[in-house]
């Protein structure tokens, strides 16, 4: 793309010193300096600062798109565009045009919430798969389609490199992407130039206040989403008005989207509601109130457990129903639904006595939702293990401290990542939240010696829930990155008491 093609896209992009760099060349766009080839544009994300001008400087690349916040660039032997936005905002889009707007030719559906991400989009994915669709995920558990997955590290990736996933994704076919639309890749724009179809909203309950200054401006960072859609026509929004933050964002939209279809999940006028749920341990039954167009008052069977798998199935139905796929080959497929790694996936020991589950439960709410879930499939006893991640948020630890000991039976208490903090200081933060003199059955910073602890102490009948890392295979103490997987632990502990 010539650079006088961008500059005509986009208005707030200028070029420093125009007279004869307008017709260079430009391959591609970066907004990570360490994969730049010589003929892509920089974008210098807005938030590394001073930083990121270092990084240009040393950069491989001719040429740099900065922000007009900075004074005289000093960029010596670089081509150099200004814009009067974050220039990591304008990534998603110039890449998108370089590789001709590869979202606009797929369906593409974008899930945001602070938790059932992940569990959204692999359910969307498999009910897709089920009605003979090519779907493909892009997610906290990394890119998935065509039986390909891949790791990115993020839960959502940089806009370059999601438009190089979504054009890859195109070209082998892929008819329906499902995305997990972070708080984090919302603000900072990552997502933008994808042409989304549809937006999902689960909730909001606290989480990455070390980067959201409010709850109100993360609740306005999920929002993005919705609004982004609103620009479109034959676009819809679906999300749960009596979830956690589902009034507030309900409240936010006729600001942000006014003119987009919506569906509701609700008790109140024009929303569907859900009701009569039944639980066990083999699968979970509940009704729900569609309009007449789909056929009113459904039964609904799926072999996911707990409660918030109720909002999650219930979500990604209407969803479905809203993209116009078959409600009988839905009802059947949401039976059948493969475990999401990570979330709320069952270890029985050998002679199915006992289980343990694994979940990615690291907030407050989402600790809560799931000791109740399986609270619902009444264990004879609940032991629950978790830890919290270091270098992050740290009021939400004595509130999950406080939310184990109020529903679980007993509470060992371990390491979650601690990164570059102290792990017991972390540990005490938890315990703070504890009341009335409790004492945790265990603290351990040993995350295995933690979970063959409490393995071997489980009854006939019961079960230990192992939260906050769900699908990671790894754990981050200092800085190394070591192998860890909760569930390789529980097997070995499991394995060890028949020997």
């Amino acid at each position: 793309m010539r650079i006088s093609e961008i500059l005509d896209l986009f208005p707030e992009i200028r070029l420093e010193d125009p007279s004869p760099y307008r017709n260079e060349e430009i391959s591609f766009v970066r907004t990570d300096s360490r994969k730049l080839g010589s003929e892509d544009l920089f974008c210098v994300p807005l938030f590394l600062g001073e930083k990121g001008l270092e990084y240009a400087k040393s950069s491989a690349s001719r040429f740099v798109l900065i922000s007009n916040t900075f004074g005289i660039s000093k960029l010596e032997n670089k081509i150099v565009l200004r814009s009067s936005s974050d220039p990591e905002a304008l990534a998603g889009p110039i890449a998108s045009r370089i590789l001709g707007d590869p979202s606009s030719k797929m369906k593409v559906v974008g899930v945001t919430g602070t938790n059932g991400k992940t569990s959204l989009t692999h359910i969307l994915a498999f009910l897709g798969e089920s009605q003979g669709k090519s779907c493909g995920i892009i997610g906290t558990t990394g890119v998935k389609f065509k039986g390909k997955v891949v790791d990115t590290g993020y839960t959502t990736p940089d806009p370059s490199s999601l438009q190089e996933i979504l054009k890859e994704m195109l070209e082998n076919g892929v008819e329906y992407v499902f995305i997990e639309t972070s708080s984090h890749g919302l603000k900072l724009g990552r997502t933008n130039g994808i042409r989304f179809k549809a937006g999902i909203f689960s909730n909001l309950t606290q989480d990455h206040l070390d980067f959201h200054p409010s709850m109100q401006d993360y609740l306005e960072s999920k929002a993005l989403l919705f609004s982004s859609l609103n620009s479109y026509e034959d676009t819809f929004g679906v999300y749960d008005a009596e979830a956690p933050g589902g009034r507030d964002f309900a409240a936010l939209l006729p600001k942000v989207a006014p003119k987009l279809s919506l569906f509701a999940l609700g008790s109140g006028k024009g929303e569907i509601p859900v009701h009569n749920e039944h639980f066990s341990l083999e699968k979970t039954t509940y009704e729900i109130g569609l309009p007449s167009s789909w056929k009113g008052n459904t039964e609904t069977v799926t072999n996911l457990l707990g409660g918030f798998n109720v909002r999650n199935t219930a979500l990604a139905f209407v969803t479905c129903l809203a993209l116009g796929w078959e409600k009988e080959k839905l009802l059947s497929a949401l039976k059948n639904i493969p475990q999401i790694p990570g979330r709320f996936q069952i270890y029985y020991s050998p002679d199915r006595t006992r289980m343990a589950v694994v979940d990615y439960a690291h907030t407050p709410d989402a600790l809560q939702n799931i000791l109740r879930s399986i609270r619902e499939s009444k264990p004879k006893e609940l032991i629950a293990l978790f830890g919290c991640g270091g270098d992050r948020d740290r009021t939400k630890r004595p509130k999950m401290g406080k939310i184990a000991q109020d529903l679980a039976d007993k509470v060992i208490l371990t390491s979650d990542n601690p990164r570059t903090e102290d792990p017991e200081s972390i540990l005490d933060d938890i315990q703070e939240g504890f009341t009335g003199g409790y004492i945790p059955f265990l603290r351990e910073a040993d995350r295995a010696a933690a979970i063959r602890f409490g393995i071997s102490s489980l009854q006939e009948g019961a079960c230990l829930l192992v939260a906050g890392k769900g699908h990671e295979d790894y754990q981050i103490v200092g800085k190394e990155k070591r192998h860890f997987d909760d569930g390789e632990e529980i097997r070995k502990a499991f394995d060890s008491l028949q020997k």
